[in-house]
């Protein structure tokens, strides 16, 4: 198996599962999207470094703004987190994680272009390490036919992952 999409319901630790399952890991790129104080932040599994992706402050900012329902998100943060993924799988990592695929993507933005790119990488080169994707469980299966997600594997715990 290559694609692995860990799927549960909305605030269900799915990101904190995550990041401990990671640590544990050798050969690991990708992003994870903690909740830092009540704001979205990245997280970049390789480097460790963290950088704010949520705009609380609509009203008293010049960025453009990628939103989506009561949320907005830096769309220079989005370019530089695709950038990041885009740059990871070059390296042929073992794991390549994206936390999460969702709504934003679904309608081409936030991590569409990397999510698509690895998707296509991973259907067709099955023996160059995993993709981990992360997703709510109620848009699962249509994440999974929009970007035509093939040899995968549904996981509700990380343990599962053989």
């Amino acid at each position: 198996m290559s694609i692995y999409i860990f799927s549960r319901p909305i605030h269900s630790g799915k990101t904190t599962k995550l990041l401990q399952w990671c640590n544990l890991q050798n050969n690991i790129y990708g992003l994870l999207m903690p909740d830092i104080n009540g704001i979205r932040n990245v997280f970049d599994l390789h480097t460790q470094s963290i950088f704010t992706i949520e705009c609380t402050d609509i009203t008293n900012t010049n960025e453009a703004l990628t939103s989506i329902g009561k949320f907005h998100f830096y769309t220079e943060a989005f370019e530089k987190a695709n950038l990041i993924l885009s740059n990871a799988l070059n390296q042929k990592p073992g794991w390549l994680v994206i936390d999460e695929v969702g709504k934003l993507e679904l309608d081409g933005k936030g991590f569409y272009a990397s999510v698509k790119k690895a998707v296509e990488f991973y259907n067709t080169n099955m023996d160059n390490g995993h993709l981990l994707i992360t997703i709510r469980e109620t848009l699962c299966e249509e994440v999974i036919t929009f970007f035509k997600i093939k040899n995968y594997k549904i996981i509700h715990q990380l343990e599962e992952i053989i």
